[in-house]
């Protein structure tokens, strides 16, 4: 077996349990085809050296947990060799600054063992005064830490507590090494533009969704890539294919399988949740979900819940701004736990189930522009990164307004009923607290060529929807009225249904290739069954609103062919018979309404419960899903 996985065949004797780290890992092995040589430089057109700033992606490699790497020696003890961490480098003044930084990056980027850091309940936080002074004269007892807040603060915090755990389920050895193979696949499969792909990646993906500090991967990328997690990279390469023909080298070689990549990241993902799951696991779920084509709501959805359960493990869910440890690591958190909280809030709204993040059970400051850009970031990194932030916001509107459409328990625990007026202030307030940039973006429909500025609009008009399907079922409550037509909520959700419209028939190619955030496709589909809806309640001649539909199956469909845009897929599968249905009805002067019967239980217009009236058009259970 030794062979088999290349390791060395030791015989560990009683009292040598630490000598394991000394063992060689089949990682490492696996791993050594495609890790770059220590003194050779990046590739092609690549302008970053390794003598950058120390990266803020502690936990994005082999040691996965933030709290095990860095943040050990001041929060809490982790049992760390330190032999690992020695290096010898030229004595030279000129090149102490880089070798200086690549000692700093060894020490984050190296194997932390069998243990890793979780998060222990703020009920039993105290009782780590009493057990501290106890521990501290037993001779290898496994020790906890907290990590003490500035007492200054005018709000009181709970204490924060970490506790080592083992890092794998009982007899899983790390010998296992199948990410690391999957990683290779997908490697050999790409060669020889695996790093026009990185390239990709970071250009449209990282710039308007920043899950890296891209100075900081690269530096690492290049120098100690055989420690970077597999499942992290794998996942990184399938989420950049997207964007292939954006690249002038790329689009003149062949198409990758976009699929088959896919299903290595997916299989290396899986591994490494069950094998070692941190932080690293978290980020590749981000870029898992995040990946285009889109193709599984049962898989998206269970790990997106996975991502919100490790990132409370975690502690990422507690606002870091006061603890004892380095500024980039307190960045990094904010930053990930926005982008986990960002997956769980527009998933909820896409597939039509609770969100698992509410705002009682985290205190995560907003992301700000320090925490994404560098100083010397450049106008299209200022403008994505205010465009993210923005995003944020909206998508705590957006959580707000969900806590409401879920809400089916008549406990006092749950928020208290909010009236249409107190709603429609939340978004009201939203608008006026953003810049002057981004309110044009989302108002008025200009400055999308920004990176991400597309998806942003679109995401707006989403909530602005959900918003007036809100009140137009709060208000059918209060007045009892039976044609809510009449309404004037129902007026103003069909104007952000035609909005929708409106937007798509804008974009571009460039936006098109862009940036998109997948679930967004859903938010087209709510929008077009809207319009059917309000044009199957008109018996005018001027269907204004069954022509928007016709209007914007036609566009998708034509985004579809001509750029392959994905976001079309579901809204055309779910729609376009319909609209060409009722067309064909409309042509020979047929009724409406007659001609609905095969698809009433399809559409489920009429279902006055909740749910189906504010995420009316979403797939149901009973749904056929492609996988």
């Amino acid at each position: 077996m030794c062979q088999a996985h290349g390791t060395d065949c030791i015989y560990l004797q009683l009292g040598d349990s630490f000598q394991r780290r000394s063992i060689a890992s089949p990682r490492k092995l696996a791993a050594r085809p495609r890790q770059a040589p220590r003194t050779a430089g990046p590739p092609r057109g690549n302008k970053f050296s390794t003598a950058s700033s120390l990266p803020s992606q502690q936990a994005l490699f082999r040691p996965v947990n933030v709290a095990s790497t860095s943040t050990a020696h001041d929060s809490h003890v982790v049992s760390r060799p330190t032999a690992s961490l020695e290096m010898s480098y030229p004595s030279n003044h000129e090149n102490y600054t880089r070798e200086e930084t690549l000692s700093n990056l060894v020490g984050i980027v190296t194997e932390p063992g069998d243990d890793s850091s979780h998060i222990v309940s703020p009920a039993v936080a105290e009782d780590n005064d009493v057990l501290e002074s106890y521990l501290s004269t037993v001779p290898d007892a496994r020790r906890r830490r907290i990590i003490r807040t500035n007492p200054s603060s005018s709000r009181p915090v709970r204490p924060v507590l970490f506790n080592t755990v083992p890092r794998r389920p009982l007899g899983v050895s790390a010998n296992q090494s199948l990410p690391a193979t999957k990683c290779e696949f997908i490697e050999k499969y790409l060669e020889p533009v695996v790093s026009d792909v990185v390239d990709l990646f970071f250009r449209h993906a990282n710039i308007c969704f920043p899950i890296f500090d891209e100075m900081s991967f690269r530096n690492i990328y290049y120098t100690h890539k055989e420690n970077i997690s597999p499942a992290l990279l794998c996942n990184l390469y399938a989420n950049a294919l997207i964007y292939w023909e954006n690249s002038p080298i790329l689009r003149s070689d062949r198409f990758p399988d976009i699929r088959f990549i896919w299903n290595q990241a997916n299989e290396a993902l899986h591994s490494e949740l069950f094998l070692s799951p941190g932080i690293s696991t978290v980020m590749a779920i981000i870029l898992n979900v995040c990946g285009r084509p889109s193709t599984s709501i049962f898989g998206n959805g269970g790990m997106v819940g996975t991502a919100v359960a490790l990132s409370n493990a975690l502690g990422l869910n507690r606002d870091p701004s006061n603890w004892n440890i380095r500024p980039v690591e307190k960045k990094f958190r904010v930053r990930i736990w926005w982008l986990v909280a960002i997956h769980d809030r527009w998933c909820s709204l896409a597939y039509g189930t609770p969100l698992q993040i509410h705002g009682a059970q985290c205190d995560v400051p907003f992301p700000t522009m320090d925490d994404l850009c560098s100083p010397s970031a450049s106008y299209s990194q200022l403008a994505a990164a205010s465009i993210f932030i923005s995003l944020t916001t909206l998508t705590e509107v957006l959580g707000r307004y969900l806590e409401h459409v879920y809400k089916v328990s008549k406990s006092t625990f749950c928020p208290p009923e909010t009236s249409a007026v107190d709603l429609e202030r939340l978004l009201t307030d939203w608008e006026e607290s953003l810049s002057d940039d981004s309110r044009r973006v989302i108002l008025r429909g200009t400055h999308l060529s920004s990176p991400g500025a597309a998806n942003f609009r679109l995401a707006y008009l989403a909530v602005k929807l959900l918003l007036r399907r809100i009140q137009l079922d709060l208000n059918a409550g209060i007045t009892q009225v039976g044609d809510v037509t009449t309404s004037p909520f129902y007026t103003q959700a069909q104007r952000a249904a035609e909005e929708i419209v409106h937007l798509v028939e804008e974009l571009d190619e460039s936006h098109l290739r862009g940036f998109w955030i997948p679930v967004h496709a859903f938010s087209l589909t709510s929008a077009t069954t809207f319009l059917l809806r309000s044009g199957l309640r008109r018996n005018s001649s001027s269907n204004a609103p069954l022509k928007l539909a016709k209007d914007m199956i036609s566009m998708l469909r034509s985004h579809n062919d001509k750029f392959g845009w994905d976001l079309a897929d579901n809204c055309l599968a779910s729609c376009s018979d319909l609209v060409e249905k009722l067309g064909s009805a409309e042509v020979e002067g047929e009724s409406l309404m007659s001609s609905l019967s095969d698809f009433q239980e399809h559409l489920d217009i009429y279902n006055p419960s909740l749910l189906d009236e504010l995420l009316i058009g979403f797939p149901r259970p009973t749904d056929t899903i492609e996988l």
